[in-house]
Parts: structure tokens; C-alpha cells; sequence
């Protein structure tokens, strides 16, 4: 297996997603995720639709979830981790990756408990990079059985930095004007 890349994830999974979610082959629904460029004045966690994400590493997506992602150099890995609005949390760690058919296939593994009364549930994550647009995503546990993400870029990172720098002249020019 080839070693894990910090490189892999900033360089690929930038812009914006959306994704298609079935759970055990039944559709469930779309969500649309926002992964920031890494680094950058507006990459690290984002909260609600509307609010500006702080400086940092990470990704938001509709659902109300804050996520932080990065990489932990000690034991070359891409943690991510979020938070929702139950008192719920996760933490999802890329731990390996190769190259299956063509494909760059990353694995990893999930802890989550989806509101603070919960139990905590661990899953076998993997990630398909199906070409420069399209990835597959999928957990696998006993108890959640199999849920997959099937997402396609409908954003690039520069776009979406775009679109967020005009909501921050926006929210500026707002702010400005109640001055």
C-alpha cells in the first residue's frame, strides 16, 4: 500500500460536492459539501449556511455539521472531525491508500455517536477517486449497515473562494451601512 498523503487531500478534494446518499441501496438524500482551499482565509470549520467558517483547515456542509479536518504528521494520517447540533460528534481517520483498477482507493476508519445519549458506533470508511470530479464514499458497520456517498464536483476551490469572498465584501458592506 502506497503511504498516505497529506498532498492527496488538499489537492483533490477542494471546491464544492454534491452527494448522492443511500443507505443499504436506498436513496436517502443529497447534501451539498463546501471543502475550502486548504489554508486559506476561509478553509477550517464552517457553521450554517450564511455564517463566515474561521481561518484554518476543514469543510461544512448543509446538514448543520461543523467539521475540521487535517493532517496529523506523527502518524501520517487525515483526521477529520465534527460536531452537530444533538450534542452529536464524529471523528473519521484516512489511514491508507492505493491504487485499485486506475482508481486511487483511500481507508480508513470512523468513531461517531450521532447525539450526546448515544452510544458511540465505529465504522470501515473507504474513498474511491473515481476520476478528477466524481468520488465515492462509503461506511460500513454492524449497525448502520452500508451508507454510501456518491458525490460529483459541481464547484472548483476557486470558485467557491470566490463566491465566499463576495459574501465577505457582502457582510462587510452590510456591516458598514448599519454603522
Amino acid at each position: 500500500m502506497a503511504v498516505l498523503t497529506a498532498r492527496l487531500f488538499r489537492g483533490y478534494f477542494g471546491g464544492s460536492w454534491l452527494g448522492r446518499i443511500t443507505k443499504n441501496g436506498e436513496f436517502q438524500r443529497e447534501v451539498v459539501f463546501n471543502w475550502p482551499v486548504a489554508f486559506d482565509v476561509h478553509s477550517a470549520i464552517g457553521p450554517e449556511e450564511g455564517l463566515k467558517a474561521p481561518p484554518g483547515s476543514g469543510f461544512y456542509d448543509d446538514t448543520r455539521k461543523v467539521y475540521i479536518a487535517g493532517w496529523h504528521q506523527d502518524v501520517k494520517r487525515w483526521s477529520m472531525s465534527w460536531f452537530n447540533e444533538f450534542g452529536g460528534y464524529g471523528n473519521t481517520q484516512w489511514t491508507s491508500q492505493e491504487r485499485v483498477n486506475g482508481k486511487t482507493v483511500i481507508y480508513g476508519f470512523c468513531t461517531e455517536c450521532k447525539q450526546e445519549s448515544d452510544d458511540p458506533t465505529n465504522h470501515i470508511v473507504l474513498c474511491e477517486i473515481l476520476d478528477k470530479d466524481h468520488f465515492k464514499y462509503s461506511i460500513r458497520s454492524f449497525r448502520k449497515g452500508l451508507v454510501e456517498i456518491e458525490a460529483r464536483r459541481i464547484r472548483t476551490a476557486e470558485r467557491l473562494k470566490s463566491l465566499m469572498k463576495q459574501q465577505d465584501d457582502a457582510i462587510e458592506l452590510f456591516t458598514d451601512i448599519l454603522k
